[in-house]
């Protein structure tokens, strides 16, 4: 067990094992590689992407089959080293805040295999946007977005 400093939680213990490693950089944040995921709330979609390094660096990610059910990923511009699409972790961060509605990056996803708990990010070459709504917007048509690949 290891005790980090978070963002929103505090001081808290952590078992070695629930570290998630960035090989494939975070963008903007090279520097960074060992996070671990915390909930929002007991309630809530949500988790923070916690830096085990830097108490102040959380980011806040959602699953995106929450908000898109046909997500895809084009399993032939990730690594092999990521493993078997099956293994998969996927999540999208999120913008909240700044007086912008709620949004979450679908272009540049966070992919982990969940044995290994190895990833990082990576930029997607589908039509994905980076700031696509968190939440239904009011009198906007669904968008239709073109997609393909597998499945995670």
């Amino acid at each position: 067990m290891r005790t980090i400093q978070t963002r929103f939680h505090g001081a808290i213990a952590i078992d070695e094992g629930d570290l998630l490693h960035i090989d494939y950089e975070i963008l903007g944040f090279e520097q960074e590689r060992q996070f671990v995921l915390l909930p929002h709330r007991p309630d809530s979609p949500f988790l923070y992407l916690q830096s085990a390094t830097t108490p102040s660096l959380a980011f806040v990610c959602i699953d995106p089959l929450l908000r898109v059910p046909d997500y895809q990923l084009p399993r032939d511009e990730l690594p092999a080293a990521l493993g078997d699409p099956s293994d998969w972790a996927v999540l999208a961060l999120c913008t909240i805040g700044n007086g912008f509605p709620p949004t979450m990056n679908l272009r540049s996803p966070l992919i982990f295999n969940r044995e290994t708990r190895h990833g990082g990010q990576f930029v997607l070459s589908l039509p994905y946007p980076i700031q696509y709504p968190l939440f239904p917007v009011e009198g906007a048509a669904p968008e239709a977005a073109s997609h393909a690949g597998t499945h995670p």
